[in-house]
């Protein structure tokens, strides 16, 4: 019964369901093309694109709210197969309708690559960051591969993203149009890299809290020793981010995540250990007086029952309490994750005007 009182605290890590898709979605801000037209120069087409970027901003603002306000899974899937079904019509119509400009395709094309890329993500779920019991389950040599699956493709994507800007840059160049883009780490880039710490980590601890139901000290030492290496490895990456941003609030929680995973394990490791050494002591008494039928005395029997229960009863004891404690902080990561991005992405300014000229 004490395994159960803790599993139903890990259920709690919910509230980052596809927070990596949202903040992939909204840089998909670059959005439907117009029926064919033959425009009068470049600047009636690049403006068209950013008429279409302004479009598609209310659906991702609604698909970001409902990540945010942690709606429910249904609403969440039904408003991502919009998105990406929106992604596919708008694919099918720049190839039909878009002339480009005197047969200057390049900023189309780049579009189009940009979406078949999204599109691919969003099917997929490639980089789907809340299935920690299903990674948890695999071998450790998979999950470090799914880690380094979804670090890659997040860092792909992001240069994708980076591509398109850098074609509407030299778009604007070409004809001598000032368009807004950007050229360097993002609020929603920087804030998938910091997911992905958080992720790695929750795998890892999933898999750790499903061994302890098991009486097996090598086991639980070897995820331990990964988490480990994790965790310092998660350290190193939030000191590069944190001069990214001058709000450090995600960075900080994450640092503080990082070391009570660290401190969880300190102190879990020796008690658990304890539990086992004495665990196997008290089965060699039971056995040793089953095969011998030597008596044994009452108060000695007695005694070694208290000795285990009070042994077994310290490490349970100490595990719900750590669980109790790491639901809290997760309440706490889900909320700052939250109020992050909130305070960080410009709704009303972004992409205001697609270039910088009326």
């Amino acid at each position: 019964m004490e395994n159960n009182k803790f599993d139903k605290n890990h259920n709690l890590i919910t509230m980052s369901k596809l927070i990596l898709f949202w903040c992939l979605f909204l840089f998909l801000m670059f959005c439907e093309t117009t029926i064919a037209q033959n425009y009068r120069n470049a600047k009636a087409y690049i403006n068209d694109f950013g008429k279409n970027e302004l479009f598609m901003k209310e659906s991702l603002m609604e698909y970001s709210t409902s990540i945010i306000d942690a709606s429910p899974d249904a609403r969440v899937q039904n408003t991502l197969e919009r998105i990406y079904t929106k992604l596919e019509d708008i694919n099918v119509n720049l190839l039909k309708n878009d002339i480009g400009v005197s047969g200057d395709f390049d900023l189309r094309d780049s579009f189009i690559k940009l979406n078949n890329k999204t599109i691919t993500l969003l099917k997929n779920k490639s980089l789907k960051l809340n299935d920690y019991r299903v990674q948890s389950g695999l071998d450790y040599s998979e999950i470090f591969k799914n880690f380094a699956y979804k670090e890659s493709e997040i860092a792909k994507y992001y240069s994708e993203i980076l591509a398109y800007e850098t074609a509407k840059r030299d778009f604007g160049i070409k004809y001598k149009i000032v368009i807004r883009s950007f050229n360097k780490r993002n609020v929603f880039e920087y804030d998938a890299y910091q997911n992905l710490i958080f992720y790695k980590l929750n795998v890892l601890d999933d898999k750790l809290i499903q061994l302890f139901k098991y009486r097996n000290s090598d086991d639980i030492q070897e995820c331990i020793n990964f988490m480990t290496s994790v965790a310092e490895e998660s350290l190193i990456k939030t000191d590069i981010y944190k001069d990214d941003f001058v709000d450090k609030s995600l960075n900080d929680i994450n640092i503080e995540f990082i070391n009570f995973m660290l401190t969880q394990n300190e102190t879990l490791l020796p008690l658990y250990q304890q539990y086992v050494s004495v665990y196997e002591d008290f089965q060699k008494i039971k056995t040793k007086f089953l095969e011998t039928n030597e008596v044994i005395k009452v108060e000695d029997y007695n005694n070694e029952v208290r000795r285990y229960n009070d042994v077994k009863n310290r490490f349970f004891d100490s595990l719900y309490e750590n669980q109790i404690k790491k639901a809290e902080l997760l309440k706490r990561w889900y909320t700052t994750n939250s109020d992050f991005l909130k305070r960080n992405i410009e709704f009303e300014d972004l992409y205001e005007k697609f270039t910088n000229l009326d």
